[in-house]
């Protein structure tokens, strides 16, 4: 028999015990401790005002500028599955809340389910809400309902400059590039940042643009990452423990943030990166044992 729960807390949900890497421990009073990495959960978010609050990032590592990104790369990446019918939308927003303006990096699965990547801010030095003040790309193809789908965008080393050359942006989906079937907004525009970020919806004056389904394994690495690497997040459809190097994915040093959502109690949400990130649940989102 291995362990479970400590203090009523799931076991796949801690991190550390007395500064100790969970991974590093075997037994506790002579009880096995659970082996492996579990993915045990996924948040479920309704779609209508759920969504996970990633409080204020002014000045970290999750509002990049665009002259960092342009020098290490960036990826965005969840695991995302949408029931038939749901609106789906925000996966991602870093940086944008307080305003109608555009701001911000994000990722979302639009009601077509084609994945979007947004990059936003000002036209020149004015802010706006119009494709003067965003720059964007679309896959070709859609995603199916009822399937867990691994989605991640990449912005290569040397795609931030002015202006952006979008066409090297990728998106990927279960470790497979995609083609780009749509670039639209002005590839001139300067990346910039506002308020707070979520996951699971975008804030202007309000928040808006629901996710509707689950959500898990949302990851963040400083780093563009390539095909192979996300080949081997992918991990033919089964999450991989991303704080360690194994085979093909050997970035475990460039991850910054990554919400597992696999506490399976509770609204807060646990940055396994470095803990710098944990994300609040606001309108208390469920659980829920679908997974990938």
């Amino acid at each position: 028999m291995a362990i479970s729960k400590l203090n009523t807390i799931l076991y796949s949900g801690i991190d550390e015990i007395n500064t100790i890497p969970v991974a590093g421990i075997d037994q506790i009073n002579t009880v096995d401790a659970p082996s492996g990495f579990a993915t045990d959960y996924s948040l479920s978010l309704n779609g209508t005002n759920q969504y996970v609050n990633l409080g204020t990032l002014t000045n970290s590592v999750l509002q990049p500028t665009q002259s960092s990104i342009n020098t290490t790369g960036f990826t965005m990446s969840a695991w995302v599955y949408f029931p038939t019918g749901s609106p789906t939308d925000y996966v991602i927003n870093l940086g944008q809340s307080g305003t109608n303006n555009y701001y911000g990096l994000k990722i979302n699965v639009n009601t077509s389910r084609y994945v979007v990547v947004h990059v936003m801010g000002l036209n020149g030095s004015t802010p706006g809400a119009g494709t003067n003040n965003r720059n964007s790309i679309r896959t070709s193809s859609t995603i199916p309902n009822n399937s867990w789908k691994h989605i991640a965008a990449v912005f290569p080393i040397g795609s931030m400059g002015s202006p952006m050359t979008r066409t090297s942006w990728k998106i990927y989906i279960n470790g497979v590039e995609q083609n780009i079937g749509a670039l639209s907004g002005n590839q001139n525009m300067n990346l910039a940042y506002t308020g707070t970020s979520q996951i699971g919806a975008q804030i202007r004056t309000s928040a808006q643009n629901f996710y509707s389904g689950q959500i898990n394994n949302t990851a963040v690495w400083a780093q563009a990452l390539t095909t192979s690497n996300l080949a081997a997040v992918y991990n033919s459809g089964t999450p991989i423990d991303l704080s360690t190097n194994a085979g093909n994915y050997t970035n475990s040093a460039k991850l910054i943030a990554w919400w597992r959502f696999n506490e399976g109690t509770g609204t807060s949400y646990t940055d396994s990166d470095n803990g710098q990130f944990t994300g609040a649940g606001v309108n208390t989102p469920t659980w829920s044992t679908n997974v990938p």
